[in-house]
């Protein structure tokens, strides 16, 4: 931009493209995506993994090895978590710049925003038990309605029906906005320095306007996670590494100016 100054050198063409390529990056507005990029998060994904299989596969292993040991401590492995996601997206973005990927980038969530990764950990692992909470208290009342009817005589399968018809969706909008905020919280934090509570609300607000390409990509999601059975979850090591540069991805698209590859 030019700032009227007469005496001011001229910006030479490569510092223009250096300031256009830095400000491609910046934060911006959650914007709307057609439905099909929740397919092309996963191709992308795909190109991410296929770039540094080896490297990828090594890190994955760390990763599962570090979640199932933290597993036998309550509640450290749903504060660890968005810790290592948040290194993994430095990783992504640093091989999304040409630079080479590598296993520390796994642990860099613990030297850059840690305290808001973790933070952001402890909010979903809270909400997540409120959840869990409101599901038992509504399959209780349920329990005793259906219970009622029968001793009345009352037939009980209508009321079942109805419950699951309203349940059953609440259930999964309910995974689809903790998933989302899981999803964009670390990259929000650590890649844009936003503050966990903004994280959390712009993550929600990137949902909302884009539900339909969500949806298309927990569908494709949800499909590779079970194919894993078929390999003893062997697989789990190409199919999260491709997940991890979806989600990536997805940031890219919906929060930066950044052209997808």
């Amino acid at each position: 931009m030019n700032s009227g100054n007469p005496y001011q050198p001229p910006a030479t063409q490569v510092e223009a493209e250096a300031k256009s390529s830095d400000e491609i990056w910046d934060f911006i507005d959650p914007q709307t995506v057609p439905i099909g990029r929740g397919l092309s998060w996963i191709g992308q994904g795909f190109s991410f993994f296929g770039r540094n299989a080896g490297i990828w596969i090594a890190i994955t292993f760390i990763y599962l090895i570090l979640l199932m040991v933290s597993s036998f401590i309550p509640f450290a492995t749903q504060i660890l978590q968005p810790m290592l996601a948040g290194g993994l997206m430095l990783g992504l973005y640093a091989q999304d710049n040409g630079e080479p990927l590598e296993v520390r980038h796994l642990f860099e969530g613990f030297n850059v925003c840690a305290d808001k990764l973790a933070i952001l950990g402890a909010l979903l692992l809270g909400v997540g038990i409120l959840v869990v909470v409101a599901i038992m208290i509504i399959f209780f009342i349920g329990f005793f309605i259906v219970l009622g009817l029968k001793e009345t005589g009352a037939p009980a399968e209508p009321a079942i029906l109805v419950m699951a018809i309203i349940g059953v969706p609440i259930v999964l909008l309910i995974a689809l906005l903790l998933g989302a905020v899981s999803w964009f919280g670390p990259p929000l934090v650590i890649l844009h320095k936003k503050p966990v509570g903004d994280a959390f609300k712009l993550s929600l607000i990137a949902l909302k306007r884009n539900i339909g390409a969500f949806m298309v990509f927990t569908f494709f999601a949800m499909l590779m996670l079970l194919l894993t059975v078929i390999t003893f979850y062997l697989g789990l090591l190409i199919v999260l590494p491709v997940l991890f540069g979806a989600t990536y991805a997805s940031w890219k698209d919906i929060f930066t100016q950044a052209p997808s590859h």
